[in-house]
């Protein structure tokens, strides 16, 4: 039933949200907005080189998130200490953690070579599906200290972490990495708690 109004002004409909005008103080609201979330809640960050394949390749944008709690095999972006460059690494020793690798035996035909690292976190080993690493490499046993990280690249014999410039300050951290958003053929979002004890392997590392 369609109803009319007979000697009433006629109500005014206000127009919808998108299309109002953007008076000086929305527009002041909206660019204050987006400043609070890139400063302190998400940023968005280009991976460019090789240290992080096969997680990353580069070119592929992530996004990170600025207030996440970061835990160990938290895939970090940080400032390189020493440096003004940032870059992404994988977070694998926490506070007061002891960290260690040694070259990982392995077969081939009927002979043994070495290959690559196992990792050691308080003498226990981990497994880490998402490393890539050829080259048979030794970390000492190295304490983590309080407020710090110690990080690594994915691609072990590409990248340039704290086996060389040692644990990073906590306060260099900018965020966690949470997933990937371009390009779309790669979009995902990112596992978190990747490694995992290794069964079976000889606490041996220490």
């Amino acid at each position: 039933m369609t109803v009319v109004r007979i000697g009433q002004p006629e109500r005014r409909r206000r127009p919808p949200l998108f299309r109002r005008p953007v008076t000086p103080g929305l527009a002041v609201l909206i660019i204050g907005a987006i400043v609070v979330l890139r400063l302190w809640v998400v940023e968005t960050a280009i991976v460019d080189g090789q240290s992080m394949e096969p997680t990353f390749h580069s070119g592929d944008r992530v996004l990170v998130l600025k207030a996440l709690a970061p835990r160990r095999f938290d895939i970090l972006v940080l400032r390189e200490p020493g440096s003004r460059d940032i870059v992404i690494k994988r977070l694998l020793g926490m506070p007061r953690d002891t960290v260690s690798m040694v070259p990982r035996p392995a077969s081939i035909g009927e002979s043994e070579v070495l290959i690559g690292s196992q990792l050691y976190i308080d003498s226990q080993p981990y497994e880490e599906p998402y490393a890539d690493s050829l080259l048979p490499r030794a970390l000492p046993p190295t304490r983590v200290p309080v407020d710090s990280y110690f990080v690594m690249g994915d691609n072990r014999d590409l990248s340039t972490d704290s086996r060389h410039y040692g644990p990073v300050p906590a306060d260099g951290v900018q965020g966690v990495a949470v997933a990937v958003v371009y390009p779309p053929s790669a979009m995902r979002m990112i596992e978190r708690d990747a490694g995992r004890p290794a069964a079976g392997t000889s606490a041996a590392g220490e």
